[in-house]
Formats: structure tokens, C-alpha cells, sequence
């Protein structure tokens, strides 16, 4: 008997151990949505075809794709992914013009993810070229 309360505290403290972790990475994690847009009086006919987030700490990237039909005259669209708080991102611009063949990647900028204790989800804009 002694042995199966000591099974089921040991197996009850490793689901309790493994949820917190669970829930400790996933407060880490941001959402970040906003427009991207490219600059109509820059590159004739823009229309974007993602956005890309680089972490500068780690190396990866997320990505967002966006749907054709999301996109309006102004070339952007609405964009959401969820990111690292506290970490770095070098972020970039895919868009084609005047036609689907002639395609560009854009360097936008670095954002770093700075949300405050407790909040979930931010909202930044993007735009080609960078304005201020």
C-alpha cells in the first residue's frame, strides 16, 4: 500500500511539474498583429505576400502568409503571429509587383517584442519603405 501512494505522489507531482512548465512558456509568448502595407507611391501595383520575423537571440523565423483576397487597394493587409516576449526580430516585407513575377524581399526593421507583465497580445504596424 505504501508503494502506490508513493507512485501516485510521485506521478502527481510530475503532472503538476510539467503543467507549470507548461504554462510558464506559455506566458512567454506574445501575439503580435497589425497592417503591413507597401507604399503604392513607391512600387506601382504592390501586392504582399508575407511578412517574416526573424528572432535575433535564436534564428528562427515566423512567417505569415497573406491571403490574396485580404489585401485591398492600398497594398497591405491584416497580419497576426505569435512571438517570444523579450526576444528580437529582424522583420521583412515579401510583396510582387506589377505582375506575380517580380517579386521583392524587404528588409523593414528590428522590433523587439516588449509586452508588459500580464498582457498577451500587441499591435504594430509595417510599412514599405519604413516611414517614420
Amino acid at each position: 500500500m505504501k508503494k502506490a501512494a508513493v507512485v501516485v505522489a510521485i506521478l502527481l507531482i510530475i503532472f503538476i511539474s510539467v503543467g507549470a512548465i507548461v504554462i510558464f512558456l506559455s506566458l512567454d509568448n506574445v501575439t503580435v498583429s497589425g497592417r503591413a502595407s507597401v507604399s503604392g507611391a513607391v512600387v506601382i501595383a504592390p501586392n504582399i505576400q508575407k511578412i517574416e520575423f526573424t528572432d535575433t537571440q535564436i534564428g528562427t523565423t515566423t512567417t505569415f502568409h497573406f491571403p490574396f483576397t485580404q489585401q485591398n487597394n492600398s497594398g497591405g493587409g491584416n497580419y497576426s503571429v505569435t512571438l517570444k516576449n523579450g526576444h528580437t526580430y529582424n522583420v521583412y516585407l515579401s510583396f510582387s509587383y506589377m505582375g506575380s513575377g517580380n517579386m521583392e524581399k524587404e528588409f523593414i526593421t528590428t522590433f523587439t517584442v516588449n509586452a508588459p507583465a500580464g498582457d498577451t497580445a500587441i499591435t504594430k504596424n509595417f510599412g514599405y519603405p519604413n516611414l517614420p
